[in-house]
């Protein structure tokens, strides 16, 4: 059975004669995965939308499937895009979802990079090459720059440095939840440089309270 708002979303667009993009309905219901009942007011919302309204509304499903948040090339205007998009949706429903954009790192490019925040995000917390379980870190970070440079120098606080390697920290200190008790790890300099610029890239332009979800593909 597929989730009740991708349904009412195809049920609009049925109305209007028009067929929704092939994974629009799927990364919307997504969307609204954990809002439980709050579902019921965004399918009854697109369920009596008028015709411009559904339209409006299958074309922000539309834009929302499309900037899937892949780092790389053009990482920044699909996640400004992404953003725009939920947040609209949010308003025109009146839905509210757990974060505003995912970000896709590329376990290809970066794999160690990728491994450690699989690792921190399923408890195994880093402290240079010792690690521990603990409490998994969240894959939904909020953006907070000024915070940036406190973050980091509490997360590496007793860490010291190992050339050629680097401290690759997650959660990065750029996000809220960032700081003491961040997982830290010496990876490659080349994978930890390369996979921070193409994260710290993709985000730039969002402002701060912005709530990003981390995902490894």
């Amino acid at each position: 059975m597929s989730h009740p708002i991708a349904k009412a979303l195809e049920d609009a667009a049925q109305r209007m004669g028009r067929k929704l993009g092939k994974d629009a309905a799927k990364a919307v219901g997504d969307m609204y995965s954990q809002v439980g009942d709050g579902a019921k007011k965004v399918v009854k919302n697109i369920q009596d939308a008028d015709g411009q309204h559904a339209h409006e509304l299958i074309n922000l499903a539309n834009k929302v499937a499309k900037n899937g948040g892949e780092t790389g090339k053009g990482s920044r205007r699909r996640m400004r895009e992404q953003a725009d998009a939920r947040r609209d949706f949010n308003q025109h429903t009146g839905g509210q979802t757990e974060y505003d954009a995912e970000m896709v790192l590329d376990r290809n490019k970066y794999p160690e990079s990728a491994q450690h925040i699989e690792d921190a995000q399923n408890g195994t917390i880093w402290r240079g090459d010792d690690n521990d379980s603990d409490a998994p870190k969240p894959n939904v970070l909020t953006i907070d720059r000024n915070g940036a440079d406190d973050n980091r120098a509490d997360s590496l606080r007793g860490i010291p440095t190992d050339s050629p390697r680097d401290r690759d920290e997650y959660p990065p200190a750029m996000y809220k939840e960032g700081g003491a008790g961040a997982s830290v790890q010496y990876i490659g300099a080349k994978d930890n440089q390369g996979s921070g610029s193409a994260m710290g890239s993709a985000v730039r332009g969002l402002p701060d309270g912005t709530r990003v979800k981390i995902s490894v593909r």
